[in-house]
């Protein structure tokens, strides 16, 4: 859910699920080579496009090289990645397979979207791919984004380009671990409407989020606060671990899959959400895992900023009818410098206290 942010962090906007900047990144729209158009070429609407895409994989699942070769174009190629391979290299590996009694693969695909340029169609969704096991070969999953676009040729549309970008939890937390290596886009000192809403309330057990390199909970801890710190990138808690020890303050800190993690029944005295994008599911377990008169911070974009980005966002109020029957301290939507992306825009700041 948090690797929607990943999205923006790339492109110098701001911090993705665990959320999860999408609770899906962008498809990689690449030119299309220049197609031989014909007025002949029928309409492929999206449906067909869908319909088409999976019979294209499931030929290559299958290891049929004539179905895989009749609906790709003469110029194909994938990407996958930092290498390619073109239609030479399936017409030797397609047969292996076969030759080898290797077994069909099996895939489920969801989020299938369909996405349109001037001279292409392209279809994106994420796919896991499964092989039994055979010979001395144990079973294999992979996780993964597919990108297919498809281009006329002739009087047909065909199967331009082809990429495969890894997915799931593992792909998440490289993602997020290269994110606190090298990226200077995100703010390092605590949150400042964090620092407002819990001015003067009297520190009890605190869970931040997504912690990342652990600036709000460390903030927390300084201020009395029994914190602990979740998140699936184990070299931000690397990094929060040693700021930690530097500034003399003690915290949890914990490596954790938010999806599997146990939030408890109330537990908590505070939760922080602060940028991460967090389903409608996970705000209900936060909400069960707080105390009675315990607290739910809140910050992350609006709606209205993360359009085209797959990164999701609140609209105004969303979090206010979520939070019913809470005692509603603050929710307003302001345009501000958010802490991740470092620019100006539309954010959504909610606290909500527990009957």
């Amino acid at each position: 859910m948090r690797s929607v942010l990943v999205l923006l962090l790339v492109a110098g906007c701001p911090k993705a699920p665990e959320p999860k900047c999408p609770q899906q990144p962008a498809p990689v729209v690449g030119t299309a080579p220049a197609p031989v158009t014909s007025s002949k070429v029928p309409e492929l609407d999206d449906p067909a496009v869908i319909s088409q895409s999976r019979a294209f994989l499931d030929a290559h699942d299958r290891a049929d090289l004539a179905a895989f070769q009749a609906l790709a174009s003469s110029t194909f190629v994938k990407f996958q990645r930092s290498r390619f391979y073109d239609m030479k290299v399936y017409a030797t590996e397609l047969p292996t397979r076969l030759s080898r009694k290797m077994p069909a693969a099996s895939r489920e695909c969801r989020d299938e979207k369909v996405y349109r340029t001037p001279a292409s169609a392209v279809y994106f969704s994420s796919c896991v791919v499964r092989v039994a096991a055979y010979g001395e070969m144990p079973m294999t999953t992979a996780e993964g984004w597919e990108t297919i676009v498809w281009a006329p040729e002739g009087d047909q549309w065909k199967v331009a380009h082809w990429q495969w970008q890894r997915a799931g939890l593992e792909a998440e937390r490289e993602d997020w671990n290269d994110i606190f290596r090298v990226s200077t886009s995100f703010k390092r000192t605590a949150n400042q409407f964090l620092i407002d809403i819990t001015r003067g309330r009297r520190p009890g057990t605190a869970l931040d989020v997504a912690t990342g390199q652990g600036r709000n909970a460390l903030y927390l801890a300084s201020q009395k606060w029994r914190t602990t710190g979740i998140d699936i990138s184990d070299e931000g808690l690397r990094m929060a671990k040693e700021a930690a020890t530097a500034q003399k303050v003690k915290v949890e800190l914990l490596q954790e899959d938010l999806d599997k993690y146990d939030f408890g029944t109330g537990k908590w005295d505070l939760v922080t959400l602060i940028y991460m994008s967090a389903t409608p599911e996970l705000i209900e377990k936060v909400k069960k895992s707080v105390r009675r008169g315990g607290l739910v911070v809140v910050e992350f974009f609006a709606r209205e900023a993360t359009k085209g980005t797959g990164i999701g966002g609140y609209e105004a109020g969303q979090l206010a009818k979520q939070f019913a029957g809470w005692k509603i301290l603050r929710d307003e939507v302001v345009d501000d410098v958010a802490d991740w992306g470092l620019r100006q825009t539309k954010l959504v700041r909610f606290a909500a206290e527990k009957p």
